[in-house]
């Protein structure tokens, strides 16, 4: 046996879970924790932010784009209160997150003691769970379980909270501490055969069958993409997915039709969802983002795959199936393997007129003139032509994230950073930061809008100080677009405080030593991309546009949600 502070067992179980990097700001309720961080600088990077919002959310990128959990550490009451946006944000799209916060004292707590809140409470709403550690002899069972239970499906965020007077006291762990404790979680297969043989006796009968990618396929890490094409190539399926899914399949391969749904979905993969007569759904998001609050619904039997209890409590428009959607696509392609081929061909033409509408759509945006400021479709279209395949791209809430969908092409798993299902502003430029540190060999760009990108500007220093290469587009239209929009086409012009004031983006990022510029106009677009793919650091580009400019979107199925 050996004796460990509290400390220090949590940043051994950190080492042995693979972290290797910890979001944070510091606090006195952990300042202990970071004091023993400070002798693993080798193996865990410690990466202040200047906001805990920030901190939760670029760790939730991090789980995104590598596979492993994110961790952030926080400070009691205030600094806690802070994450509470990222935490629902990586609650609703099921990213494993852990939060290790501080605590009050043992003696304190229940005595509205200074920085106490009622953090179980706050955790409670926001979180998969909530943990308290009291003493250091209960943290490395409470720490692996915490591990285990953000990976498990579905996963989720997970918070412990460990009391102030706790962290320097010791307890006795056995010798072969960290390595004896088990960290793996590996779903059980669930009811994935009867999902396979289900779906392919209806594929018997069925003429225009699609997939539908959702986030809890894509974001795991043993999802292969290739199996997801094979099995589309061999059923004759086309594929759409969620917002979440993107990358699921190349987004230029003839099978892949890109996002369906709302806040971004084609026209070509909205149709194709509808008009199917079998949809085989592999994942948790057969909802009401992806349906245009269920009313954009296939015409046939609808089939999900997931192990997220929410599944069962929605609308009951489908057939559920508790199913590792890993397992599901794996029996699936050994049920078409062993069947053979069966090539469905009743999508082609409604693809085929769908694509050229929706194609017409992009190029009637790529035409429009814009007297003394550049036209954002082209800009956007230069610079998904610019950037390799293998890029990362993060994209904030508003009518900005729809250029991101009709001229952003996304190939690869994991590669797509939004607060899909929360629809949180406040996350693209943190998920961006965080992306960029966990994959500092990738291409990372956060398209934000100028609302957006205010909420967290003060991270372009914790980008500065790291050397983090994230390149940001600021789409500026001096409003809450979304809103304004809304004022101006549902309350018949009665536009308040939805326009608003901006700093000079470009001075202000200068500020922080950040290279910028503003497009102008379209003669500054191949300055801009030179800039942003040629630059080691990070970089911000604003891009003005009218509050009035409709990006392209599919605004018959937008409508019918109100």
């Amino acid at each position: 046996m050996k004796e460990l502070s509290l400390a220090r067992i949590v940043a051994e179980v950190l080492s042995r879970a693979g972290i290797g990097r910890v979001y944070g700001i510091i606090g006195t309720s952990v300042l202990d924790l970071v004091d023993a961080l400070y002798d693993y600088k080798d193996r865990i990077d410690f990466v202040t932010t200047r906001h805990e919002q920030v901190a939760a959310s670029a760790a939730d990128a991090e789980a995104r784009v590598t596979g492993r959990p994110g961790v952030a550490v926080v400070h009691a009451g205030p600094g806690f209160l802070n994450t509470a946006i990222s935490l629902g944000i990586a609650l609703r799209d099921r990213v494993p997150l852990l939060l290790v916060s501080g605590g009050v004292r043992r003696r304190l707590r229940g005595t509205g003691a200074w920085l106490e809140v009622d953090q179980e409470s706050v955790a409670r709403g926001v979180a998969k769970s909530y943990h308290l550690v009291k003493s250091a002899g209960d943290a490395p069972e409470i720490l692996a379980d915490a591990i285990r239970e953000s990976l498990e499906p579905p996963r989720g965020p997970v918070v412990v909270e460990v009391v102030e007077d706790a962290w320097n006291e010791k307890a006795r762990v056995p010798d072969e501490f960290p390595e004896n404790l088990d960290l793996a979680v590996e779903p059980g297969p669930g009811d994935a055969i009867a999902l396979a043989r289900d779906a392919l006796s209806l594929l018997e009968d069925a003429e225009r069958p699609v997939i539908l990618a959702c986030g809890e396929l894509a974001f795991d890490p043993r999802f292969r993409q290739e199996d997801l094409l094979e099995l589309a190539e061999r059923i004759g399926a086309y594929i759409v997915t969620s917002g979440n899914g993107r990358g699921a399949c190349p987004e230029d391969h003839p099978r892949c039709l890109g996002r369906a749904g709302f806040g971004g979905g084609s026209l070509t993969a909205d149709t194709a969802f509808e008009k199917s007569d079998l949809v085989i759904v592999l994942g948790n998001e057969f909802d009401d983002i992806t349906t245009y609050a269920y009313t954009m619904l296939p015409e046939g039997d609808i089939l999900v795959a997931s192990l997220d209890p929410l599944v069962w409590k929605r609308p009951a428009y489908y057939e559920a199936y508790k199913a590792d959607p890993i397992a599901a696509l794996k029996a699936l392609l050994d049920e078409a393997r062993r069947r053979g081929p069966a090539p469905k061909r009743g999508l082609d033409p409604i693809v085929g007129e769908a694509g050229r509408k929706w194609r017409a759509i992009l190029d009637e945006a790529l035409r429009r003139e814009y007297k003394d400021l550049p036209n954002p479709a082209r800009f956007f279209r230069a610079l998904d032509e610019s950037l390799p395949r293998n890029r990362i791209l993060s994209a904030g809430q508003g009518t900005h994230i729809l250029y991101t969908y009709s001229y952003m092409h996304i190939y690869r798993p994991r590669s797509f950073l939004a607060a899909t299902n929360l629809g949180a502003m406040g996350y693209a430029y943190p998920a961006a930061l965080g992306a960029s540190l966990a994959r500092r060999d990738t291409p990372v760009v956060s398209v934000v809008g100028d609302g957006d990108f205010l909420m967290t500007v003060q991270d372009l220093e914790t980008a500065v100080r790291e050397g983090a290469p994230v390149k940001v587009v600021v789409v500026n239209d001096n409003s809450y677009k979304v809103l304004y929009l809304r004022q101006v086409i549902q309350k018949g012009g009665r536009v308040y405080e939805t326009l608003l004031g901006n700093p000079d983006f470009v001075e202000l990022a200068k500020s922080f030593g950040v290279r910028a510029m503003r497009v102008e106009s379209d003669s500054d677009t191949p300055k801009a991309i030179d800039m942003i793919l040629g630059s080691e650091g990070p970089v911000l580009v604003e891009l003005p546009v009218r509050p009035d400019d409709l990006p392209p979107l599919n605004l018959e199925y937008t409508l019918r949600m109100s």
